[in-house]
């Protein structure tokens, strides 16, 4: 890789785990993550069916939706922190939305740098800049979302979960919208904050089964039925 920034010197510890979370969505369904567990530099996928609740198990993970205490004793931390309803910083955990969900009233730029300057973070400009010029944002930055593309406003969202470079990424279809040149351009950009920067990356992909996450490591996934509910149960398989 070109560019000249030195990687976060990080042992391989598990910096994610998740345990016996689980919420019911309705009478008949819900969606439980039995036990995820990701090391520093670890990609795991999960390419259950749609519908299936992969995005569900994303917001479960990174605190945005509340498990049911009903439903067994949960456990999450990341790096080493239990997970409150207080939000982790953007060098803890990065999150792509499928939608960008940018603010509408800030150009691209100030949404690219907004959780950075929130949490009183300065970005390295090096790869800010690395990070603008490789996503195509270069022109783009002063212009506020409405006037760019959807494509376009996904790769700022992008952008603003990788400035920081978080020690976990949460990514939730994040090139569902994009043309396969920027695809591959996506890709390598989430394989180098796996491997120079030892992010662990959770990944919720119809696209995996191709491209540079074809041979990553899968959870599990299975539907169980308990109390009249079918759960769609996520985990891992233990490879020791």
């Amino acid at each position: 890789m070109m560019l000249d920034i030195q990687p976060t010197a990080l042992t391989k510890e598990t910096v994610l785990f998740a345990q016996s979370l689980g919420l019911r969505l309705s009478a008949e369904f819900g969606v439980m993550i039995d036990e995820l567990a990701l090391q520093a530099g670890e990609v795991l996928v999960l390419d259950a069916p749609s519908g299936a609740g992969k995005s569900t198990v994303l917001g479960l993970v990174c605190g945005a939706i509340a498990a049911d205490p009903s439903l067994g004793a949960a456990t999450l931390t990341i790096d080493g922190a239990q997970i409150s309803a207080a939000s982790p910083r953007p060098d803890t955990l990065g999150f792509v939305l499928q939608t960008s969900a940018l603010v509408p009233y800030l150009n691209i730029a100030e949404n690219i740098r907004l959780p950075c300057a929130v949490s009183r973070l300065t970005p390295d400009v090096e790869w800010y800049d690395y990070l603008i010029r490789s996503l195509g944002l270069t022109d783009l930055e002063h212009r506020l979302p409405r006037e760019i593309s959807v494509g376009q406003r996904q790769r700022a969202g992008l952008a603003r979960a990788f400035l920081a470079r978080p020690k976990v990424l949460l990514l939730d279809e994040p090139v569902s919208a994009l043309d396969p040149a920027n695809v591959d351009q996506v890709e390598a950009l989430i394989a180098l904050l796996a491997t120079d920067f030892d992010a662990a990356i959770l990944l919720a992909s119809h696209q995996a089964a191709r491209g540079a996450f074809a041979h990553s490591r899968r959870a599990t996934h299975r539907l169980e039925r308990h109390g009249g509910t079918t759960f769609s149960a996520f985990g891992m398989v233990d490879e020791a």
